[in-house]
């Protein structure tokens, strides 16, 4: 079964996962070990090949049975370990597999997993595997409240679902021009747009607000900033922090630093739980704070 897992970062932020359990890993993992079986099997094929030729021929020799049999050892090696320390370090945590089941490694502290954590949990893999089709594994896994294997013991990390994933390049974001009337303007009522997260809007270059953001009345809670995009799995708790953070920054409680990277690492947990990459979001411009703004004007938007 998959279960709920909560991650508190120094900073007092909350991140929410689902745990990823043997049901919702067994598909992916099937995908992945028919991939690697498959490549086996050909290389396998063309190996046994070259061996008849070379007796026929009547170059083989025992040194070169040998040889060719200890080659073929350490590509089978190479391969069934390679795979997915290739796919997990370039993928942030993902094969073929996982990527088709919506799930991804991270780390324990819900960071994203690195090499050297990729490494070791696909090198202790070959003991998960014992004595066949990962007998320890899924005796552990069964044992372990976060379904974890030895793999991921050893090197810190867990598998975790991710949510219904929308590109950012399918998101059509509609100016705000367009949907509502603009603050101060003689359209605009004085109660317009008012909510619960207080008066702050979204970035502001020509304001003296450290950082760029000031308080401002906001847009029209009718307005939707992240169409397509779903917020399903963003918890009660994580809209609560975003308002916090906001309310504080906007009350002057935190400088522009401090703010920053509070935001950050806020939204890059939101972001996950929408099924999103929030480094994504950056490299389009996004910052975090208006990030985690337009989430809440989303939220208000579809109540």
């Amino acid at each position: 079964m998959d279960d709920q897992l909560t991650i508190s970062t120094p900073e007092q932020v909350a991140f929410h996962y689902e745990v990823a359990g043997i049901g919702t890993r067994f598909v992916p993992a099937l995908l992945d070990h028919l991939i690697i079986f498959t490549s086996l099997f050909l290389i396998g094929c063309a190996a046994q090949t070259f061996f008849i030729g070379s007796l026929f021929s009547g170059v083989g020799s025992d040194a070169g049975t040998a040889l060719l049999a200890a080659l073929m050892v350490l590509i089978y090696f190479a391969i069934f370990w390679g795979y997915f320390v290739l796919f997990e370090t370039l993928w942030n945590g993902q094969t073929p597999g996982k990527r088709s089941g919506h799930i991804r490694v991270i780390r324990r502290d819900g960071q994203p997993v690195r090499a050297g954590e990729v490494m070791i949990r696909n090198l202790v893999r070959i003991v998960d595997f014992l004595p066949s089709l990962y007998g320890i594994g899924l005796m552990v896994m069964f044992i372990d409240k976060d379904a974890r294997r030895l793999g991921d013991m050893a090197a810190g990390t867990i598998v975790v679902r991710e949510g219904e994933h929308i590109s950012l390049q399918d998101v059509r974001v509609v100016p705000v021009a367009a949907t509502q009337p603009v603050y101060g303007s003689p359209g605009y009522s004085g109660t317009q747009g008012v909510s619960e997260y207080g008066a702050v809007a979204p970035y502001n270059p020509a304001s003296p607000h450290s950082g760029g953001y000031a308080p401002q009345a906001p847009a029209a809670p009718r307005y939707d900033p992240l169409p397509g995009i779903s917020l399903r799995d963003v918890s009660p708790t994580d809209y609560l922090l975003i308002r916090e953070l906001l309310a504080r920054w906007g009350r002057g409680e935190l400088n522009h630093d401090r703010a920053a990277n509070l935001a950050r690492t806020l939204a890059e947990g939101v972001a996950s739980r929408m099924g999103q990459d929030f480094r994504e979001w950056q490299a389009q411009g996004w910052d975090s704070i208006a990030f985690l703004q337009s989430v809440l004007i989303a939220k208000d938007a579809r109540e």
